[in-house]
């Protein structure tokens, strides 16, 4: 009997099984990033998993929606949520949404993308550095940049670039103006036409504009640099300070804070077997989208290491003086 309670209750156990149908919370809209790789690994997951799996997108929030979802769901292993750290953590910072989302166990991660800065094909040959695009700025030639909203990474890396000290002492740019857009579509479809003459998005989300024409990249700000583009150089390569902790998008997955540690071990098992399955490789290449695996320690250093970092760099305050 004290077996089939423990067994019950979660506090078991090296044999559990999924046993029901599972949820996969994506924490924005459908045709999204993180709802784009719910979609490319869902097949070979669900396979590995022996159920079926229903995704379900709960946006709004800047992602905590989701995340409040998963956090109030039960803790038996069948629901997870997917994440687009650190993207969640400034909406956390700027307004308590009553719980928090470091509480969430991390399972892994499957994917990330990384930020990277596209000009207008009209500069080709004379803007091919990120030393080059400072001096078009700093000059005056240019002077707006496409971004998104306030408090996106976009926003946090060109702000740490001009005004705060521990950057802007090396990066010294001086833009005028950033444009806001809603997204990466919508930026590079702007350089793309002439709109700005460069601004920052996803290597995934940039690649179309770049296949087709209109637009170049030049450098990414995470320091690995990008498989999207191997051939162009990180900042870091160009000798400026890294961003990391803002410069990637990690595609991470995470359970209800008291799902068992033997449960989140099967997760993370059956995550593992999905991105090696060649179905999610061919959706790789075929979308662009980079994939990977990293276990249930580095999903959650992927959430907690942003929160550090931009406390101690006071962002909230940086992005409210700047809004």
């Amino acid at each position: 009997m004290a077996g089939c309670l423990a067994g019950d209750n979660g506090d078991d156990e090296g044999d559990w099984e999924p046993s029901e149908r599972m949820r996969y919370i994506v924490p924005y809209d459908e045709g999204g990033g993180t709802d784009v790789y719910a979609r490319g690994i869902i097949e070979p997951l669900t396979d590995a998993m022996g159920q079926d799996i229903q995704i379900d997108n709960v946006p709004g929030g800047g992602g905590l929606n989701g995340f409040g979802d998963a956090i109030g769901a039960e803790p038996d292993g069948h629901t997870f949520t997917g994440s687009a750290v650190p993207l969640e953590v400034t909406p956390q910072l700027l307004d308590d949404p009553g719980f928090d989302q470091r509480d969430l166990r991390g399972v892994g991660n499957i994917g990330r993308s990384t930020w990277c800065l596209i000009v207008n094909e009209e500069y080709e040959g004379e803007v091919e550095t990120f030393d080059d695009v400072r001096e078009m700025h700093n000059s005056g030639e240019w002077t707006t940049i496409g971004i998104q909203e306030p408090g996106s990474p976009q926003d946090i890396m060109t702000l740490l670039a001009k005004e705060e000290p521990e950057y802007a002492d090396e990066y010294d740019w001086n833009w005028t103006d950033r444009v806001q857009y809603t997204g990466t579509g919508p930026i590079a479809e702007a350089v793309t036409s002439g709109e700005v003459p460069c601004g920052i998005g996803t290597d995934a989300g940039t690649e179309p504009n770049v296949s087709s024409g209109g637009v170049y990249p030049v450098v990414c700000f995470f320091s690995d640099g990008t498989d999207v583009y191997p051939d162009i150089p990180s900042v870091t390569d160009e000798g400026y300070p890294e961003m990391d902790f803002i410069a990637g998008v990690t595609r991470g997955i995470y359970a209800p804070p008291d799902v068992s540690d033997d449960r989140i071990e099967v997760l993370a098992e059956r995550f593992e077997e999905a991105t090696e399955d060649e179905r999610y490789e061919e959706w790789s290449n075929d979308t662009g989208n980079p994939i990977f695996w990293e276990g249930p320690e580095e999903a959650e250093a992927a959430m907690n290491d942003p929160f550090e970092v931009m406390e101690e760099l006071e962002i909230v305050e940086l992005i409210q003086e700047h809004q």
